[in-house]
């Protein structure tokens, strides 16, 4: 499943207050420390696994905010630094940079069970008029692949009345750890029709786009669609069959 690396990218963290406080006018302002909101989520995505299936989803996603604390989008965070254009976190959560099942793909169902794995994270973000710009890292501290990643990526927010689009692009970078664990062939896994292979670190590319509406100060919509551009380390893996994936989703999102 990699559907929640996604959504860091297409839904912003805090869109959905965004879109709420631009449908309050300037002027109000939430009250308290404490919201909590809920986001319902499908979704639908190529797989790029050797007869791996489209991966379909549906599933809620809660997100809780408290102070400078967060959960949202499968991590658990904190905003240690937060300035009117910059802001710097920390946060724990799954790793689904990859995809555990391998599009449940029954030629590759022999092969050995992977595991998310959990990372330690940090991103930097600054955003102007220009745009946002972010930069992160990941790190395993599961013991699942003991890989890393970095990113980098650029998003720019359009507001018109109760609606907002959003065009996005990100590059990332994950060591050969992080590679191999996903698309890797280990001596175990060879067969006659599958040949030993491990990769070096892999960058890919990744477009994207969301789009919003304001029902209400509490309540959105969101659709977003992503295309994604792997590696040739990746896509010359014999568990491979594509280079590039593309995925869409709509979203509804309560602020309680």
């Amino acid at each position: 499943m990699r559907l929640l690396s996604k959504i860091s990218l297409l839904l912003p963290l805090f869109s959905g207050y965004a879109l709420a406080n631009d449908y309050q006018g300037q002027g109000d302002e939430q009250d308290g420390d404490f919201h909590f909101a809920v986001m319902a989520l499908a979704h639908t995505q190529d797989s790029i696994y050797v007869g791996g299936e489209r991966n379909n989803t549906i599933l809620p996603l809660p997100e809780v905010y408290w102070r400078n604390f967060y959960f949202s989008q499968g991590q658990l965070g904190l905003t240690a630094i937060e300035l009117n254009d910059f802001a710097l976190d920390f946060s724990i959560g799954g790793d689904f940079i990859g995809d555990t099942d391998r599009g449940d793909s029954k030629e590759l169902k022999d092969m050995k069970d992977l595991d998310t794995a959990i990372t330690a994270n940090v991103e930097l973000s600054y955003s102007g008029d220009w745009g946002e710009l972010s930069l992160g890292t990941a790190h395993d501290i599961s013991n699942k692949h003991e890989g890393y990643s970095l990113s980098a990526g650029y998003s720019y927010h359009i507001s018109y009345g109760r609606w907002f689009i959003e065009p996005a692009v990100s590059v990332t970078y994950s060591s050969k750890d992080v590679v191999n664990y996903y698309y890797g062939v280990s001596e175990q896994d060879v067969t006659a029709n599958r040949a030993y292979y491990q990769a070096d670190g892999a960058v890919n590319y990744e477009l994207g786009l969301t789009a919003g509406y304001a029902i209400s100060k509490n309540q959105q919509v969101m659709a977003f669609a992503e295309m994604e551009f792997f590696d040739d380390e990746i896509s010359d893996s014999p568990i491979v069959d594509d280079d590039k994936s593309l995925g869409f989703g709509v979203a509804y999102r309560y602020s309680f």
